[in-house]
């Protein structure tokens, strides 16, 4: 890191709605956006469906009327964040604007079409083909935004949203970009998500599983006060670390990721966790952040327990970070069993006002793998 890196606008796109305002709203409010998703098969599985995601709303271009779903998500969340930030596309130096988007799963629903239509007929719908790559929603946005700068397609299972954002950052930082439009998008599949996972061991079944997008505009401090940009948020990222773990699972041993994040949340207000409400996650986290706190008190919180979990939750997860030190507000967990609180400081109940000055999302992720970001007041 070379230079400051501000964030100065954010654009979600979740089970609450819309928009950073029904995001940040449903999260202080402590609203649940799972619901039942209806599925025989699985009668108490629960998802957050994102509703009312038009295409003739977000997409400008001839080339995006065949756009997917995830791409739509990514879309959507771009064209919020740009509009959070006070600017519009055409104003964007398209050189000098880079683009980073995550996903763990990509275009899930057209992809399984597609299969289906292989082992049927033998043979896949090739308009259909370019949309399952995993770079599609990089590729729509650019067209979209007329992007021209460095770009970069992150897949990192649940790290997805954490390691895009790290790597746009780094890019705004070290001078190779002005700008950069950095989050993630995944849909939800019910099928093979929700079924796919509760029948592969009983440990992984989880209680919702969500879609939805977030994207970050990340500028220069330069060219923040240039435009005299609002700002939420200076972002520093950290180059992560891995441990020992089943390449699908959890680490059985927590020592070695609390020594990990130990010097990142020495000096921390608030922490924004993985917890999604998947028991092995939860308790995990719980240990380990115990241990790498080592008797410090850090409020903790966990927006992924409110609007479900998929591969795209961090890049939510960063949002709600900058939301919460931008309105010095923590907002608080959903149904966190008191059996694991573990001495954390975990908020449960209503919001809590706090002056939040330092926040680390611990990108924790399947596979031993620990992408953390962290946020300060600028």
């Amino acid at each position: 890191m070379t230079g400051d890196v501000l964030v100065t606008g954010i654009g979600v796109v979740s089970g609450f709605g819309l928009g950073v305002d029904a995001f940040w709203d449903g999260l202080v409010a402590a609203r649940d956006a799972c619901v039942p998703a209806g599925i025989p098969e699985a009668p108490d599985a629960r998802v957050a469906r994102v509703e009312g995601l038009e295409a003739r709303r977000w997409v400008r271009s001839a080339q995006g009327r065949r756009i997917d779903r995830t791409s739509l998500l990514a879309l959507a969340a771009a064209r919020l964040a740009l509009d959070d930030a006070g600017t519009a596309p055409e104003a964007l130096q398209s050189s000098r604007t880079a683009l980073a988007l995550g996903s763990a799963f990509g275009n899930v629903q057209e992809t399984a079409a597609f299969l289906d239509r292989i082992f049927d007929r033998g043979t896949g719908n090739p308009m259909l083909f370019p949309n399952l790559v995993m770079n599609a929603p990089l590729s729509y946005a650019a067209i979209e935004l007329g992007t021209t700068g460095p770009s970069a397609m992150v897949t990192e299972q649940d790290a997805s949203g954490e390691a895009a954002i790290a790597w746009g950052a780094r890019q705004v930082a070290a001078g190779g970009a002005d700008v950069c439009l950095a989050g993630a998008a995944d849909e939800l599949a019910t099928e093979l998500l929700t079924i796919g996972r509760e029948t592969r061991t009983a440990s992984d079944a989880e209680p919702c599983v969500g879609e939805g997008a977030a994207v970050l505009v990340l500028e220069s401090a330069a060219r923040a006060r240039e435009r005299a940009a609002r700002c939420y948020a200076r972002l520093v990222p950290h180059a992560g670390f891995g441990v020992a773990a089943p390449v699908h699972g959890w680490p059985a041993e927590p020592s070695e990721l609390a020594r990990g994040l130990a010097p990142l949340v020495a000096d921390v207000s608030l922490i924004v966790a993985a917890a999604s409400g998947e028991p092995v996650l939860d308790e995990l986290e719980a240990e380990v952040l115990a241990l790498a706190l080592a008797g410090r008190r850090a409020a903790l919180t966990a927006p992924r327990r409110a609007i479900g979990r998929f591969g795209a939750g961090g890049a939510l997860a960063v949002a709600a970070a900058a939301l919460a030190i931008r309105h010095g507000m923590v907002p608080p967990i959903m149904g966190w069993p008191a059996a694991r609180t573990r001495g954390l400081d975990v908020v449960t109940g209503a919001a809590r006002p706090a002056s939040v000055r330092d926040v680390l999302v611990d990108g924790l992720a399947r596979g031993g793998v620990c992408r953390p970001l962290r946020l300060e007041a600028a």
